[in-house]
């Protein structure tokens, strides 16, 4: 029992981290190399991005992080499906060897769940990531821009592409969708 309860706690730790980590998917900002720098006065080249705003506005993040919820919550009924059922061997007074085995065999299958829905959400995450690079690499491109930081650690100046960026997502979110449900 206590193993299959551990199970439950990897897969909601495991997802907990996947989606509390979102806004932190653009956490790598993304700067368009450059032939010679074009850097002018004031900042001209700098960009600024808020990666926080960017990834909470962003609909493909909502609907994967309802997709590792649902996951979720069928591993979670993996798990009290085997504890019922190991519970049940138990009441019906089964040999110990017999409930060793059965408690080992439900324990492979959750693990096994586990590792699918951790993957899963180790690619989500991994898509989510290169669309919000994309689109602050686009963005930072059709203006010309050298230099790409997170608005956080900006004290002044640079030129605010949140809303830019946003709208590129928001714009790419159908055909995103459709290769993400495609694969």
């Amino acid at each position: 029992m206590r193993y299959l309860h551990k199970s439950l706690v990897l897969v909601t730790s495991a997802l907990s981290v996947t989606l509390l980590s979102l806004p932190a998917l653009a956490q790598a900002p993304a700067a368009t190399p450059a032939a010679k720098p074009t850097l002018t006065g004031g900042g001209g080249g700098i960009g600024v991005v808020d990666p926080d705003k960017v990834v909470k506005a962003y609909p493909k993040a909502e609907q994967l992080a309802k997709d590792l919820k649902k996951e979720e919550d069928r591993v979670h009924k993996l798990i009290e499906d085997g504890n019922r059922s190991l519970e049940e061997a138990k009441t019906a007074r089964k040999p110990p060897a017999e409930l060793e085995g059965l408690q080992r065999r439900l324990q492979e299958s959750i693990d096994k769940e586990v590792k699918t829905v951790q993957a899963r959400a180790q690619s989500l995450e991994s898509q989510l990531e290169g669309d919000v690079q994309n689109a602050i690499k686009a963005e930072a491109a059709s203006r010309k821009l050298d230099i790409v930081l997170l608005k956080p650690v900006v004290f002044m100046g640079g030129i605010d592409l949140t809303d830019a960026v946003m709208k590129r997502l928001a714009a790419n979110a159908p055909a995103a969708a459709a290769k993400t449900t495609t694969k």
